[in-house]
């Protein structure tokens, strides 16, 4: 229609104009600085007016793209979305107030008005949606790195818990060595449990020794409780427990639990192991 060619004309040469018009009734400060800010408000407003002049379809092509443009811009510049809404309100107002002037003074029809202000608020909700988009891309690209170290950490974790729990074959295949070293809290003790009685179950191990000559623990912990769980577990799976290296504060401790007499003790892994050939009728010899 002439009528809407027309106004898309007037849209377009007055469009700074127009520009000036969105800053002069801003309450807050604008999303961008000054020049960009009337960079992107013009870009918008010549869209809207190319699709008043050339028709709806190819302004919608081009607005696809400038509001892709624009969404990206503004999502790197951490700016939020409902500010850019509050933004994109702000230019349909202002299309609704030329309009409704254009009407009453160039006496246009209601259609036209309808016509117009249809076509207006179908490309604005272009860019809206365009932005839009650019956010939940920009929320599912933080979504994936945060995904991302999460799984790293874990792997991480995974790898230091497999560090802190180094569980040794000896020269006897079915006697493993686990030397704990550090200090041993409950959440180490627990974390332990799975990785020692997997092992042992894995290598048919038949007896564990634990060396504890390299750790330290509070007596506040929960850690011998821990230990008596684990001893109970690895009981029933057939492996027996021996301990090696305790100090005699952890001894004082040990003994007013049930499992210290069913536990074998030694000072040295050299003794736990010579008690275990000399009860085998094996026997170390130097080389």
């Amino acid at each position: 229609m002439q009528e809407l060619r027309m106004i898309g004309e007037k849209i377009e040469k007055f469009k700074y104009i127009l520009v000036e018009h969105i800053e002069l009734f801003e309450e807050e400060e604008p999303l961008y600085d000054l020049e960009t800010s009337k960079e992107v408000r013009s870009k918008l407003i010549q869209i809207h007016a190319d699709a008043l002049i050339h028709g709806k379809a190819q302004a919608m092509e081009s607005m696809k793209i400038t509001g892709m443009e624009i969404g990206k811009r503004i999502v790197d510049m951490g700016i939020p979305l409902d500010k850019n809404i509050e933004e994109a309100q702000a230019i349909r107002n202002l299309f609704w107030s030329f309009i409704e002037e254009e009407v009453s003074n160039r006496y246009y029809s209601i259609e036209i008005l309808l016509k117009a202000s249809s076509i207006i608020d179908a490309i604005l909700d272009q860019f809206i949606h365009c932005v839009s988009i650019s956010y939940v891309n920009h929320y599912k690209e933080m979504a994936k790195m945060a995904n991302d170290s999460l799984q790293k950490i874990k792997e991480n974790q995974e790898v230091m818990e497999e560090l802190s729990t180094p569980i040794v074959q000896t020269v006897l295949k079915d006697v493993l060595l686990l030397p704990l070293i550090g200090r041993i809290d409950d959440w180490r003790m627990e974390s332990m449990q799975s990785t020692v009685l997997q092992k042992c179950a894995d290598l048919h191990a038949e007896v564990l020794i634990m060396d504890f000559s390299g750790i330290t623990f509070t007596k506040e912990s929960n850690m011998l409780s821990l230990l008596d769980q684990l001893v109970g577990a690895l009981a029933l799976m057939g492996t027996e427990t021996m301990f090696v290296g305790f100090t005699p504060d952890v001894v004082k401790e040990i003994v007013k639990l049930d499992f210290a007499n069913q536990v074998k003790a030694f000072l040295s892994f050299r003794q736990a192991l010579e008690y275990l050939f000399n009860q085998r009728g094996l026997a170390l010899q130097p080389v």
